[in-house]
């Protein structure tokens, strides 16, 4: 009975030396397995820097600075008959609005919907209208030594250039968002700070006397400029959707269609030149013949015009309204 009781316990203390040393060796085993996949969350950066540029086309309401829409005065006679006047209207087919304009930004991510940014940007914006006329008289005489024939033809070039520097709060609503790209839609406030207006008008004209079958010829060449002040500083919005696509890490790219509208308070406007054939006279003018001063309301009497103070007229708002296209790059920042 006692070698029973002696064998069943050695027996037993096996079976736990044998648990414990199998136990012993499956502890390390479960503690250093690196096979299971560690999670671990990125932590997504908040701020954005991006350069862009883009080219924006004017709309129709940015064609107030022309003076008219002729094209062309053609005007014949000939000899005492009634002369005969053809005009040509011509529809304005560039307003300002249209040229290149480049910038930086940046922009801080809110949440996964909504960011918020502000862009600064240099627009350049030129625009020209020509206007031809001409007059021809013939048969004007019969008598001996007298002109019989004479003919003018002249070239008005009429170019106006905005610059804008500007700088726009905006916010941007994403529609559509994946991890690689996502769509928005943006919203924000143009505030354009000391805009300038610029106006050159270059009269090119040239005149001919015949007798005979004989001319003399001549030419004459006029360059007027002038400074147009405006309100400072200028306001506007601007609206625009887009698409940005990720094309490394933490570097996007993105491209949006941008509408933006500013108003243009005008407030003078200064005859700074005034060329005749390389001869400046824009000193010879009087205050009132160099400048226009534009205001809410005036009283106009002629019998009492001081030539040393400016010339008034109502206030003028022009609108820049324009669309473009505006493609750039983004950096995160870390």
């Amino acid at each position: 009975m006692k070698k029973i009781i002696v064998f069943t316990l050695f027996s037993m203390i096996g079976v736990l030396a044998f648990s414990q040393q199998h136990q012993y060796y499956r502890k390390p085993i479960v503690q250093s397995d690196s096979s299971m996949p560690l999670i671990k969350i990125v932590k997504e950066p908040h701020f954005t820097i991006n350069f862009h540029s883009g080219y924006s086309m004017g709309l129709g309401s940015t064609f107030k600075f022309y003076p008219d829409d002729i094209s062309s005065i053609v005007v014949t006679q000939d000899g005492a008959n009634k002369p005969n006047k053809t005009v040509t209207y011509d529809n304005p087919a560039k307003g300002l609005g249209d040229g290149f304009k480049f910038g930086f930004g940046g922009s801080f991510i809110l949440n996964d919907f909504i960011n918020l940014g502000i862009d600064f940007d240099y627009f350049n914006s030129t625009i020209k209208k020509i206007r031809d006329s001409s007059f021809h008289q013939k048969n004007m005489s019969s008598a001996p030594g007298i002109a019989d024939d004479y003919k003018y033809a002249e070239r008005n070039i009429t170019s106006y250039k905005a610059t804008l520097l500007s700088f726009t709060p905006n916010i941007t609503f994403k529609a559509i968002s994946r991890p690689n790209w996502f769509l928005y839609n943006k919203l924000g406030a143009i505030i354009t700070f000391r805009p300038n207006s610029l106006q050159d008008d270059i009269t090119n004209s040239t005149s001919s006397t015949g007798w005979q079958g004989f001319y003399k010829d001549s030419s004459n060449s006029v360059v007027k400029k002038y400074k147009w002040g405006i309100k400072n500083p200028a306001f506007g919005f601007m609206g625009a959707f887009g698409g940005q696509v990720k094309v490394g890490n933490n570097v996007r790219f993105f491209a949006e269609v941008q509408f933006s509208h500013i108003v243009f308070v005008i407030r003078n406007r200064m005859l700074t030149d005034y060329v005749v054939d390389e001869k400046h006279l824009e000193n010879t003018f009087s205050t009132s013949q160099r400048e226009v001063v534009f205001v809410k309301s005036f009283t106009d009497n002629s019998s009492d015009i001081n030539p040393n103070a400016p010339t008034q007229t109502i206030i003028q708002r022009i609108p820049i309204t324009y669309i473009g296209l505006q493609v750039g790059i983004a950096f995160q920042l870390k």
